[in-house]
């Protein structure tokens, strides 16, 4: 606030205290609703690499009876000439992986071509992953295709209770 009023001094302006009351609370109420900035990843809207590693962990040291997970990767073909892929596909492809998974307490990051996805291990999840894989090979005219669909190793230490793994076979 006291940003604010400076910024009224120095253009030589009244200060409105409501006013600036009224956009603190607007701005607070709408930051609220949105995922922090540092947790999402400029060009696709999906989770950046360290607030992927932040929820393998919080799910690692979570209570057994909130079920197993599984981390799943999504391999997309590399673009022609060791390129990255286009930033509208990239904004595309996050908002369709986004919308394919939602429901399913998923989180996804999207790092060296591929989509990597921590989910709980359901029928309804893995129903909704193989949707998602199917959805990303038909954007920007199938450039994402063929896809795969890999599942990698997740032990969860459980503290006493010891370790579950989760080992679904690949598609």
């Amino acid at each position: 606030m006291t940003d604010f009023r400076a910024l009224f001094v120095a253009a030589d302006q009244t200060l409105d205290i409501d006013a600036l009351q009224s956009l603190a609370e607007g701005w607070a109420e709408v930051a609220e609703t949105v995922p922090p900035i540092s947790c999402t990843d400029v060009y696709t809207g999906l989770a950046t690499p360290a607030h992927f590693q932040r929820r393998i962990h919080e799910v690692s040291v979570e209570d057994p009876g909130s079920g197993p997970h599984a981390l799943a990767v999504i391999h997309l073909p590399e673009p022609q000439g060791g390129r990255s892929h286009c930033w509208t596909l990239l904004a595309l492809l996050g908002d369709t992986v986004q919308a394919e998974l939602k429901g399913t307490g998923a989180t996804a990051m999207y790092q060296d071509f591929s989509v990597h996805v921590l989910l709980p291990l359901s029928a309804f999840s893995l129903g909704r992953l193989l949707n998602c894989k199917i959805a990303v090979e038909s954007l920007g005219e199938g450039v994402l295709s063929p896809a795969r669909v890999k599942f990698l190793p997740f032990s969860v230490d459980a503290g006493a209770s010891g370790s579950r793994n989760s080992h679904p076979e690949s598609m």
